[in-house]
């Protein structure tokens, strides 16, 4: 195992209102509300869901690291599905983070936003079949740097043969514009954490600077393998899983154009928003994705929506072919499964222009 420094230490997130403090009932009328708002006749059904969960972890090592830690996380999803005559839509919503129920305090917008992408997603089109200009709303591109990108620096997928990105470390990857950090230390955000399982600090680094592959993310048995320093992203769902390489937070840094610069020269593309799921091959460098929602770009405006539309391609091709990042910046909650082992995560970034294959999810 790579050495690391011994730690003593004793850290908790401090939480303004403790879901632990607060009665059932009061977290059962935030779903309640947020039923009651969106309420129309074009929605066949919801379905709201909450859950808060508290982490105690004590991590003590035979090299005489001593390590407490306390974590709350709060998580409130909205699912919505609309119908009109045979057409029936679904869309998603969630909101949470590492802190308490000061977090989940906007869920009612949540719920209407995903009610009016339901209702918008029965009046949209099939998508168009072909190469285009696309643009990425911060969920999906987040989704793309967590599944296409993310996964194939987890260190172990490198020593295994299971990465497009194996020996390719001080290589450009990506189009100069491109910088893409993993950080579990952003205050609230859901892949947030002090230490690793194996005892190392939590710290933001850079995976891609500048188009150019700084970092894989380690353990320390996989940083020892690579002669690299063990960078925090040893993590296990609980304390009977072994750590294994994962991600936190995960997302490119922004850049310098506003969303109608990064549309304005698009003469004919697709602007594609959240994701649906997926499918990626770290080893080929392939993937493809279902978008929740799309519209067609045309002469720099958003014009009519599209829906059930899928994208897929090269990561390489992708990276290198990005020429605009927004000025905006979210970051999204979800959870990462990898290898039987279920960690909270966050991903997201800012708006991206690229090329890529677009086509319908049930095939092209």
């Amino acid at each position: 195992l790579k050495s690391i420094d011994i730690a003593k230490d004793r850290v908790k997130v401090n939480v303004k209102q403790n879901p632990f403090d607060i009665d059932l009932e009061e977290k059962k009328n935030i779903l309640k509300e947020a039923e009651k708002e969106v309420k129309d006749k074009k929605i066949a059904s919801t379905s709201f869901s909450y859950a808060d969960s508290f982490t105690r972890t004590i991590y003590l090592s035979s090299e005489g690291s001593e390590i407490e830690t306390e974590i709350t996380r709060v998580i409130a999803l909205a699912k919505v599905f609309a119908k009109e005559n045979n057409k029936l839509q679904v869309a998603f919503e969630r909101i949470g983070g590492v802190g308490g129920l000061e977090l989940i305090q906007e869920f009612n917008v949540k719920a209407l936003e995903a009610k009016d992408r339901a209702i918008r997603l029965l009046s949209a089109k099939s998508p168009p079949i072909g190469k285009f200009r696309v643009v990425l709303d911060p969920k999906l591109t987040g989704v793309f740097f967590h599944e296409a990108l993310g996964h194939a620096t987890e260190a172990d997928h490198v020593l295994n043969n299971e990465s497009i990105l194996k020996n390719k470390i001080g290589k450009r990857i990506a189009s100069p514009i491109v910088t893409v950090y993993d950080d579990p230390t952003i205050k609230n955000s859901f892949g947030f954490y002090f230490y690793d399982d194996e005892g190392v600090k939590a710290r933001k680094k850079a995976i891609v600077e500048k188009g150019r592959l700084v970092n894989y993310l380690h353990s320390r048995e996989t940083s020892e393998a690579l002669n690299m320093q063990a960078n925090g992203n040893a993590r296990a769902q609980s304390f009977e899983h072994v750590p294994i390489p994962r991600m936190s937070n995960t997302y490119i840094a922004k850049g310098d154009f506003s969303f109608d610069e990064i549309i304005e020269d698009i003469g004919y593309g697709v602007y594609l928003l959240g994701s649906k799921g997926g499918e990626v091959d770290t080893a080929r460098g392939v993937f493809q994705f279902s978008a929740e929602e799309g519209f067609i770009i045309r002469k720099g405006e958003i014009v009519e929506p599209i829906r059930d539309v899928a994208l897929s391609g090269s990561t390489l091709e992708i990276l290198k072919q990005i020429d605009a990042v927004g000025k905006d910046f979210s970051l999204h909650i979800g959870f990462c499964g990898k290898e039987g082992q279920l960690v909270p995560v966050g991903d997201g970034g800012a708006h991206i222009r690229t090329f890529a294959t677009v086509g319908g999810i049930n095939g092209y």
